[in-house]
């Protein structure tokens, strides 16, 4: 099957910047759905989803702490922006509707 690449605009012209703008959206409104199908189907959500509910208590747990609090809610927000995170997000939206 011979498939034919997608032409990128050149750089820095207004087609550059409809598709850059495009892409973007794109990746952010599909960025959960990607994740869930990409671990789900390599068959390691269930090892992911483990790891990553553990870290993320292991930080709550520290988050009340004074000084060192906001620096764990940084790491939770960061562990909620992986693949696993995105995973997990779209699959429980899934769940809801």
């Amino acid at each position: 099957m011979n498939k034919d690449p997608i032409k990128v605009p050149e750089k820095g012209t207004y087609k550059w910047q409809l598709f850059k703008e495009w892409t973007d959206e794109f990746r952010q409104t599909h960025a959960d759905h990607v994740a869930y199908i990409a671990l789900h189907l390599a068959g390691v959500l269930d090892p992911c989803r483990s790891k990553l509910n553990n870290l993320i208590q292991q930080h709550r747990q520290h988050q009340r702490d004074g000084a060192r609090g906001e620096r764990h809610r940084r790491a939770i927000a960061r562990l909620q922006n992986t693949m696993t995170g995105a995973a997990i997000s779209y699959e429980t939206s899934f769940r809801s509707h």
